[in-house]
């Protein structure tokens, strides 16, 4: 069980008991003493020298014990402003810890300099300086580089306490140090390193401007102790900041995914109809054409081309809300490499030469060409932009594939400006960029991250600053499957369908005019105008209804049609755009209805609407 903090009147009563235990040796002793100089008949001299030997041991007894009592009540009040603060309150406890403690040991300047991750730049710093006292002013140089005092953190980072009795007589090798004491009119100072785990995390120290002076060596016990507490308090708090900085980050990625979603869903009904009349034009261009008309079919391609790349962003936004549920297949990594290395040609080529690492053979792995593609097109992106144009032959790229046992390896390297050591840890955070403004919106990593996890694999991340980065991609191998023959299916006559189509977007309704032509098409705008509809006639054989609806929603719509007319709501798919509400994504789990994903190519249209309605006239 925890020990409770003691409150003020124990704090005295243990004071009072100590300064009377302490009276009580005095007056022993002085009793003592005055017994040695009675001459008492009958006692011989030796008694009389061994009470005077008693009496200066009880002396001394009192003194060590005074010591010993009077650094226990400074550990008391220090252990008191260090540990039972609040840690926004921190460096009010480290400040009066310190003032503490250095009047105490009669120094005029208290400081605690905490080390960056790296240990090699000043993180934090905190000070005390008696009156009339200049500072260090440490505290303005945070993210400052430490090596002016190289020769102290190599003794600290060895466990060792620096103790300076006189500055004018340091070592050469910390000439940097005695520089900094003359400026600061050190004349002699003490340093104790603050480990955590044997790892150095900082220091405490203390100056004597007056004169040069010794350390005690209960002085430096005592510097030790309040290192120990200090050391205990700054990991309580660090601990604390990381369990609010990973709750505010999922708190953060989850408002991403909704307004992500959301955004996918809000460009998915203007792409829908911009591909999907594109299709159609492509689709009326006659099979022979004129010259002319090669080019008009060259433009839609290309107009085309331009939508599927919308698509991809699309579903970029799309995974920061939620895994899509794509099927898993073996991949064959090589040409999801050679591919994806042709779409981001462009990029590379003024940049830097592109060295491909492939075995002959290289195994499938478990994935989506889709997504390892998106995964792999990022991280290419990612090194091009650490590489200044124009320098082709002084900079490589690099591609490499590796087979280890159970795992595929994908290895992209670079040439580039790398990573900064405080930069590495959140690389991997949503929304996080150190490119300026315009240049990327810091989501790559994060959705590459997801990705990879979601598939089983993992991403490591090594890099140098100045010399480049490597991002090693590990995935599982694929099993071994037995090759699939293709079914042979034999094509529907084109018999034409009863179609409702139920979408607010007026320009989806006229693309859904064109692209069904042959079909007896009824069209309205939402979804009470449907319920309207139906309840005049509802001899249709396929229900085309949009799922993100104002007012009444597509599922609205599908549980007014399940409860007033039983087995018409078998016919219902429903087109969607992208569901991003948690009751959406539970409704389409249960219902066993078709789902349209916007965009959708003319051909999956045709073939749901004549799936959805041969099923219907079988039944």
């Amino acid at each position: 069980m925890a020990e409770q903090p003691r409150n003020s009147g124990e704090l005295s009563a243990e004071a009072t008991d100590s300064r009377t235990l302490l009276e009580r040796l005095q007056q022993s002793a002085e009793v003592l003493e005055q017994l040695s100089m009675t001459r008492a008949p009958g006692l011989p001299e030796a008694a009389h020298v061994a009470l005077r030997r008693e009496a200066e041991a009880l002396r001394e007894l009192r003194g060590d014990l005074g010591l010993l009592l009077t650094s226990w009540s400074l550990l008391t009040d220090t252990s008191q402003k260090l540990l039972n603060l609040p840690t926004d309150e921190l460096e009010t406890g480290v400040h009066g810890a310190l003032e503490v403690l250095a009047r105490h040991i009669d120094a005029q300047r208290g400081y605690v300099n905490l080390l960056s991750d790296d240990g090699e730049h000043l993180a934090e710093s905190y000070e005390w300086c008696a009156q009339a006292v200049r500072p260090h002013g440490l505290a303005d140089h945070r993210g400052r580089s430490v090596s002016a005092f190289r020769w102290t953190l190599s003794e600290l980072r060895s466990g060792r306490v620096v103790a300076v009795t006189n500055t004018a007589r340091l070592p050469p090798e910390a000439s940097d140090e005695q520089r900094i004491c003359a400026q600061l009119g050190v004349r002699a100072y003490v340093n104790v390193p603050l480990l955590l785990a044997g790892r150095l995390i900082g220091w405490m120290g203390f100056d004597a401007v007056d004169s040069p002076r010794e350390w005690k060596l209960e002085e430096r016990h005592l510097m030790r102790l309040t290192g120990h507490m200090l050391v205990n308090a700054v990991e309580r708090r660090r601990r604390e900041v990381m369990l609010l900085q990973e709750k505010e980050r999922e708190q953060r990625e989850q408002s991403l995914g909704i307004l992500a979603a959301g955004l996918a869903h809000e460009i998915n009904n203007p792409l829908a109809y911009t591909a999907g009349n594109l299709e159609y034009l492509r689709e009326r261009l006659p099979g022979t054409c004129a010259q002319s008309d090669d080019e008009c079919r060259q433009v839609l391609d290309e107009a085309l081309e331009g939508t599927l790349r919308i698509q991809r962003i699309v579903a970029d936004l799309k995974s920061l809300s939620a895994a899509t549920a794509e099927p898993v297949e073996p991949v064959d990594l090589r040409a999801v490499a050679e591919s994806t290395l042709r779409m981001a040609a462009n990029q590379l080529r003024h940049r830097a030469q592109i060295i491909r690492d492939y075995p002959v053979d290289v195994p499938r792995v478990r994935g989506t060409t889709t997504k390892l593609g998106q995964v792999l097109l990022n991280l290419l992106l990612n090194a091009a932009h650490a590489i200044p144009e124009g320098r082709v032959s002084e900079n490589r790229i690099s591609v490499a594939l590796r087979a280890t046992g159970d795992e595929v390896s994908l290895s992209i390297s670079d040439t580039g400006c790398g990573i900064a050591p405080e930069v590495m840890p959140r690389i991997f955070d949503p929304l996080f960029t150190t490119r300026r403004s315009g240049d990327g919106m810091g989501m790559g990593l994060a959705i590459c991250r997801d990705i990879i996890a979601a598939l089983g694999g993992r991403i490591d991340v090594r890099s140098e600053q100045g010399r480049g980065t490597v991002v090693d991609v590990h995935l599982p191998r694929a099993e071994l499957l037995a090759p699939i023959e293709p079914r042979t299916l034999t094509p529907e006559p084109s018999v034409g369908r009863r179609v409702l189509v139920v979408d607010d977007e007026p320009r989806v309704l006229d693309l859904m005019r064109r692209l069904l032509r042959g079909h007896d098409l009824v069209t309205v705008a939402n979804g009470r105008e449907a319920l309207e509809y139906l309840s005049k006639d509802k001899s249709f054989d396929v229900i085309l209804c949009d799922l993100m609806m104002p007012e009444l929603t597509g599922m609205d719509v599908y549980h007014a049609v399940q409860k007033t007319w039983p087995g018409l709501h078998e016919r219902i798919v429903f087109i969607s755009g992208g569901a991003f509400t948690p009751e959406t994504k539970r409704f389409l789990q249960d219902v066993r209805n078709p789902v349209l994903a916007k965009p959708f190519e003319a051909q999956s249209l045709r073939d749901v609407v004549m799936a959805t309605g041969a099923s219907r006239r079988l039944g």
